[in-house]
């Protein structure tokens, strides 16, 4: 059971990783771009705070970092929170026997979330287009599939692993607390703790 200490922490470093890593990704990124990609810094603390401590910390982180990401790129909101929360949650479920939770199964836990989330939103806007008029056409659409896509998910494994380390030591729970669940008992017996 947590004690008001570290969940007190655990807000607090969220907040302070949520507003730096959404401040990035609308002003540092988008002039990293290469070979038409960049990493999506948000989608990767989404992803690595669903599967490193639980499906509350990943929804909740998924949620903010949404919903700060759209705000500060100026788009509608509800999409963008959506999906990051989804991808929080599917951090947690999403094999999570297969895994074990050991830490440095993250990095594909961030490539196959990754993967979906970037067909999800392909599909999205074949189906519903933002502008009626420029509706993407097949082709745009499976070049996205099939080339933009793998890039995409190395990208945010390449980002992944920085990310990964500083919320494995840095991160919102002390490091010498991490061997008690932290949420519901699914963690795999602490098993995902091991590097």
């Amino acid at each position: 059971m947590r004690t008001q200490q570290p969940l007190a922490r655990a807000i607090l470093i969220d907040a302070v990783y949520v507003l730096a890593f959404a401040i990035l990704q609308v002003t540092v990124l988008p002039e990293l771009t290469f070979l038409k990609v960049r990493p999506d810094l948000t989608l990767i603390l989404s992803i690595l705070t669903g599967y490193l401590f639980g499906w509350i910390d990943g929804m909740f982180l998924g949620l903010a970092a949404g919903f700060l990401r759209d705000m500060l790129a100026g788009r509608t909101l509800g999409l963008g929170m959506l999906l990051l929360m989804y991808a929080g949650l599917a951090a947690h479920y999403l094999l999570r026997d297969f895994f074990r939770r050991k830490t440095w199964m993250g990095l594909v836990q961030i490539f196959l979330i990754t993967l979906l989330y970037e067909l999800a939103l392909a599909l999205l806007s074949w189906f519903f287009p933002m502008l009626p008029d420029q509706v993407p056409s097949f082709s745009q659409l499976m070049t996205r599939l099939v080339v933009t896509m793998p890039l995409q998910g190395l990208a945010n494994v390449a980002f992944g692993v920085p990310t990964l380390l500083l919320l494995r030591y840095k991160g919102p729970y002390d490091p010498r607390v991490l061997g008690e669940d932290l949420d519901d008992g699914s963690t795999g017996e602490g098993k995902w703790r091991l590097i």
